[in-house]
């Protein structure tokens, strides 16, 4: 027994014949010519070399000291798309955080740029460099999580490359269909995007974190842009508190007047459930 596929394809120049044995579910030759009852399977070839093509560019979040959780969620995501991942780290003295980068399973490359703009990871100021590094590798894919710092940094970037961007990703189906959340998470939207480069935000609860032992990726230093001098990073005051970020929260309790209690007796309650 035989299928037959039409060719349909702009990714082969010459056409290729399977043989197919129905009986042991083997595929037998491979040829550029089509013998009699042997038909043709283009998705095969088309699948692995657009598999093979995709390069991605993730942006790491850090503090110059440690790298932020979602960052490895956003390598597994990438990691999914195919080809190679790539980890671009700005910063103003950040060779731990491409050092402790190298390390992460699923890394190619860690770009690294470092120069006394990047102090804060303003939009203004990366936004140029990731705009440089884009011109000099050709990426397909730009990613970084969907914390604060990405959600104010990619679309800036596609604004940039006159793209559309998808924001908060929860699922990738292929190079160039995604899954997100429409209507406050009560339906999923299935998005596929034919940009030229394509430039999403990636959702940290729903990609596994990336291993941070294995890897064995080379550093690149990459050449930084004048700086745009737009903004300037005077500082930040921070709260400390030992709840983890929303992004990364494993467990997310809500309420409010419909539950008719007040936020304290919702406090105990997850710090029993952190006890436990």
């Amino acid at each position: 027994m035989h299928a037959k596929l039409k060719k349909h394809s702009n990714f082969c120049h010459e056409t290729f014949y399977i043989e197919i044995d129905a009986k042991k579910t083997t595929t037998n030759t491979l040829t550029s010519r089509a013998p009699k009852n042997i038909y043709l399977f283009p998705c095969l070839f088309q699948a692995s070399l657009l598999h093979r093509s995709q390069s991605t560019l993730v942006i790491a979040e850090h503090t110059n000291e440690k790298l932020t959780p979602i960052t490895l969620n956003a390598i597994t995501a990438a990691s999914k798309l195919g080809g190679e991942v790539s980890c671009l780290v700005a910063g103003t003295d950040c060779a731990k955080v491409a050092e402790e980068l190298s390390k992460v399973q699923g890394v190619k490359k860690v770009l690294v740029a470092q120069h006394a703009a990047y102090k804060g990871s303003l939009p203004e100021e990366l936004t140029p460099l990731i705009l440089a590094t884009q011109q000099q590798f050709s990426f397909t894919h730009i990613c970084a999580g969907a914390s604060a710092f990405g959600k104010s940094l990619l679309p800036r970037v596609a604004a940039k490359l006159d793209v559309a961007p998808i924001s908060d990703i929860i699922a990738i189906k292929s190079p160039d269909t995604f899954v997100r959340t429409i209507y406050a998470g009560n339906a999923l939207c299935t998005v596929k995007c034919n940009e030229k480069v394509k430039v999403f935000t990636v959702r940290g609860t729903s990609f596994e974190a990336a291993l941070t032992t294995g890897g064995s990726a080379t550093s690149e230093q990459v050449s930084t842009p004048a700086p745009v001098g737009m903004s300037e990073w005077l500082g930040q005051n921070l709260t400390k508190s030992d709840r983890p970020e929303l992004t990364s929260a494993k467990v997310v309790v809500s309420g409010g007047r419909c539950r008719r209690i007040d936020f304290s007796q919702q406090e105990a309650d997850c710090r029993k459930m952190k006890e436990k």
